[in-house]
């Protein structure tokens, strides 16, 4: 299923979040960049989930709030989430320059659905 990720009707690109590990509640998949990207780049490029960084991971939370994101299914239903982060895949063979979309939801609609 494909997911689509707006701000302000503005695609900011998508996933088939094609990776789900539902005892961490967490869904990754192949990001898309659309027009929208470059807007909210800026804004994941602020996250370093590092340990002691505690004030850098509220800014980055703070400025992501702010775009007031909005990912829907391919039946256009939204999907609640608790984090989302846009980041550069791992350094795979095959990945540089590759993005990452990354969910963490507990919303039952989307673990309901069937399994890829």
């Amino acid at each position: 299923m494909s997911f689509t990720l707006t701000m302000s009707s503005v695609i900011v690109g998508r996933s088939e979040l094609e990776h789900r590990d539902p005892a961490t509640r967490v869904v990754h998949g192949t990001f898309r960049p659309g027009l929208g990207y470059e807007l909210a780049q800026p804004i994941f490029s602020l996250f370093t989930p590092r340990d002691g960084e505690a004030n850098a991971l509220a800014r980055y939370r703070k400025a992501r709030e702010a775009l007031k994101l909005q990912l829907v299914d391919s039946s256009g239903s939204p999907m609640r989430f608790n984090e989302l982060h846009i980041r550069p895949a791992s350094h795979d063979a095959g990945s540089e320059g590759s993005l990452v979309l990354e969910v963490e939801t507990d919303d039952p609609a989307f673990w309901s659905a069937s399994p890829l």
